[in-house]
């Protein structure tokens, strides 16, 4: 016996072709036109937009699934292919019954609740947002936004405000990553500036790809542009910029170093002073180091660094503060009004206790690298004839 659902697919498909839509190549807008031309084609059709991962696609779902409330097969097909699109972060808005999907989302007014995650050593950090579903539910953006780079991950799903508590007391409690309430308009301008910086380096991921479309279900409006400063503007403290360094006796702060790949043009220099036949004495080669480490501290922080760390210790700074560590915060706060005000980091005593800690992290692998490879070579190094030389100069009396 045939079964049902193909029989319904391969008339449905060759609807599509007489009517000159290819199946293989079909727009969400040709699929619409040959659903109302031809009733046969209405399981291809559902069929077929599960396929494309698009806000048009799931409204036009939603009105399929809508309209048929006598025919359990179609009705299948369409919430198949909703839940298809929910796998790749497209929610359907819901449609009324009998009429076309609304152009405007139910959702598109402006109360919201937002929560941001401190930045992790790589830059990266978690937004969410909260939005009422018609009916029941919520609608959670959850998107992961990385300084400098950008959007790297944008989801869209229907939950109830119990499974989001249980997530974020899940997160902290298994990962240490813990959530504060924040403006929803800030985490929405900087997912919406973090896509566009994305797009812009031809760097966007599968997952943030989806991003416009997903905000465009709880926001009819583009993103406008927030405040970079969460917290209000103080005078901040001489004190509290020269403890700046003690930032990373916070918890959440004892794994920041930056990555190699960020100081790779600096180590580089590092080891073509340690590889040089040409001999230096340790006085001389020390301060080569010295000048190198100076020279990341006054440019990581410059120009488009300067704003991306700046945005970073901003959010440390409001952070803090909404975690009851006070002193921390003003220490971040006043972080970031040098790093906005300087566009370097000399002189600002968080910026230099990064690289400086940074370093020390890549010299003690390369230590350990070094000794490894002198243990098993026969070879002469720059450092064995320095050691050699010292060894055989005349002691003083």
């Amino acid at each position: 016996m045939a079964d049902p659902r193909e029989t319904r697919l391969r008339q449905g498909l060759e609807a599509l072709e007489r009517l000159g839509v290819s199946p293989n190549r079909a727009t969400v807008a040709e699929l619409a036109g040959a659903l109302e031309a031809d009733a046969t084609t209405a399981l291809a059709v559902a069929e077929l937009c599960g396929r494309i991962a698009s806000l048009e696609s799931a409204q036009l779902l939603a009105r399929i699934e809508a309209d048929a409330r006598t025919d359990k097969l179609l009705r299948r097909e369409a919430r198949r292919s909703l839940y298809r699109l929910r796998q790749k972060g497209v929610v359907a808005v819901e449609a009324k019954t009998g009429s076309a999907a609304p152009a405007r989302s139910p959702l598109a007014g402006v109360e919201a609740e937002g929560f941001l995650s401190l930045s992790d050593p790589v830059g990266d950090r978690l937004f969410w947002i909260l939005k009422s579903r018609a009916g029941s539910g919520l609608f959670h953006l959850s998107t992961v936004v990385n300084e400098p780079a950008g959007l790297k991950e944008a989801v869209l799903a229907e939950a109830s405000r119990k499974t989001v508590r249980g997530l974020r007391e899940e997160l902290e409690a298994r990962h240490g990553l813990r959530l504060v309430e924040v403006d929803w308009r800030y985490c929405d301008w900087i997912a919406a500036q973090g896509y566009e910086r994305a797009r812009e380096r031809g760097a966007v991921s599968e997952s943030a790809a989806h991003y416009p479309q997903l905000r465009l279900q709880l926001f009819a409006k583009a993103a406008e542009p927030f405040a970079a400063i969460l917290h209000q503007p103080t005078d901040a403290s001489r004190a509290s910029l020269d403890s700046s360094a003690a930032l990373f006796e916070e918890i959440e702060l004892r794994q920041w170093f930056l990555p190699e790949a960020t100081l790779a043009p600096y180590l580089a220099r590092y080891r073509e002073i340690r590889e040089s036949p040409i001999v230096l004495d340790r006085s001389a080669q020390m301060s080569r180091i010295a000048e190198i480490v100076q020279s990341a501290v006054e440019e990581l922080f410059s120009a488009a660094g300067a704003s991306s760390w700046q945005r970073r210790l901003d959010e440390a700074a409001y952070f803090f503060t909404r975690t009851s560590r006070r002193e921390a915060g003003e220490r971040a706060a006043a972080g970031a009004a040098a790093v906005d005000r300087e566009k370097s980091g000399r002189g600002i005593p968080f910026c230099e206790e990064l690289v400086r800690r940074s370093f020390g992290v890549f010299f003690a692998r390369e230590a350990e690298r070094e000794r490894e490879e002198k243990a098993s070579s026969v070879l002469v190094t720059p450092d064995d004839l320095r050691a050699e030389q010292a060894r055989q100069r005349p002691r003083g009396r």
